[in-house]
């Protein structure tokens, strides 16, 4: 399992540094860390979408690969010192909820993932063996402890006020004109369909009843209406913005968008407002929880690192 585990531009990158994906990356106590391993980890972490930004220094990539290893195994080690482990049957109620969630129930699905990465079966249960143990030894020896006092609570919302907010939305309705198939001569244009539809709405025609006969767009069947939606996360940008210039009521002009067309009315606007503390209690409790819960995961990991043997070994060059 070596190569197959990087991407293409890992790999690319990896050449142009001259890195040979073999020998040693790191030892703890007396538990070994291959580059192979390195490499495992940089795959798995490409396909969770972890990885920095294409063109990020492939050393720095692989050095929080290293760190990320030697972490685990630090943790996994307490664990067996502990005896923590779990029954295969919790393991299988585990695999059966991944093969669910990433799967879609289809085992044959996991199968075909794991010959591409070239990972067996049984490895990669262990591995998620190791990811449930590591998780339960962090909420045992640091989640459970972590508590947002009411201090810490009103300094975080004095000084983040502007995360508490009840984001700005709008109800808009839509008419999406689909470009005529190719070789469809006798389809008028969307700027003729589009501006025939405007045409009629100026007249007084009802948006929903020409946006179920006309439009293309998934909502179409219920006249059009996207309710109590963020425009900027909803649509792509050059609507967002026709959206924004528009007031509750107005319909806009055809927008093109690549060849389609797109029109568009505010049907109803709500504006951002600032949560009082009470009523963000609960997301100020657990952004103090999660700020001390990675210092006090910071802090956990140090003394492990303190108490074991740890060797970085240099980045892999080319002999």
């Amino acid at each position: 399992m070596k190569t197959a585990f990087l991407t293409l531009a890992l790999l690319a990158c990896a050449c142009a540094h001259g890195v040979v994906l073999d020998g040693l990356a790191a030892k703890v106590n007396d538990a070994v860390i291959t580059v192979d391993d390195v490499g495992t980890a940089i795959g798995d972490m490409k396909r969770r979408g972890a990885l920095p930004a294409p063109g990020d220094d492939f050393k720095a990539v692989y050095s929080n690969a290293v760190e990320f290893l030697v972490e685990r195994r630090l943790i996994l080690q307490l664990a067996a010192e502990k005896k923590v482990t779990f029954p295969e049957w919790v393991v299988d109620g585990r695999i059966r909820d991944i093969v669910k969630e990433k799967f879609d129930g289809d085992m044959n699905k996991l199968n075909a993932m794991l010959t591409q990465i070239k990972t067996p079966l049984t490895e990669w249960r262990n591995m998620i063996r190791d990811d449930m143990i590591v998780t339960s030894m962090r909420q045992q020896f640091v989640e459970k402890y972590v508590t947002a006092t009411p201090a810490d609570m009103a300094r975080e919302y004095k000084e983040n006020k502007h995360l508490y907010r009840k984001e700005a939305k709008s109800s808009v309705s839509v008419i999406l004109l689909k470009p005529a198939d190719a070789g469809d001569k006798k389809a008028p244009p969307v700027s003729t369909r589009g501006e025939e539809i405007l045409a009629r709405l100026e007249k007084g025609e009802d948006f929903a009843d020409l946006a179920r006969q006309f439009s293309a767009d998934s909502h179409a069947k219920d006249g059009g209406a996207w309710k109590d939606v963020n425009p900027e996360e909803a649509f792509r940008p050059e609507i967002a913005k026709t959206i924004a210039s528009l007031k509750v009521g107005e319909f806009s002009k055809l927008v093109d968008l690549d060849g389609w067309g797109f029109i568009v009315r505010k049907d109803a606007e709500t504006a951002a407002q600032e949560l009082s503390f009470a009523e963000a209690y609960e997301d100020v409790e657990r952004n103090v929880k999660k700020k001390l819960g990675k210092e006090a995961y910071r802090a956990w990991i140090q003394r492990l690192r303190d108490a074991a043997f740890i060797k970085i070994y240099p980045f892999p060059e080319d002999k």
